[in-house]
């Protein structure tokens, strides 16, 4: 009992370090259209999460990223 309550407490510790953030891909300065979700504790990893997603997951051209 003591077991389980532990391991799911330290489930509930680790889902909650991450938030959802929402990201957009700029080109040239401007928006182009389109959003990424990532789980990052901060806004700078989430940022170089969104990224990596768009450049090495989806091969799309970014200059810049906004999460939010």
């Amino acid at each position: 009992m003591k077991k389980s309550i532990f391991v799911m407490l330290i489930l509930a510790t680790a889902l909650m370090a991450s938030a959802k953030w929402t990201c957009y891909r700029y080109v040239d300065g401007k928006p182009t259209g389109g959003v990424v979700y990532v789980y990052a504790d901060s806004k700078s990893e989430a940022t170089q999460k969104a990224l990596k997603k768009y450049r090495d997951e989806l091969h799309y051209r970014v200059d810049s990223v906004n999460c939010k």
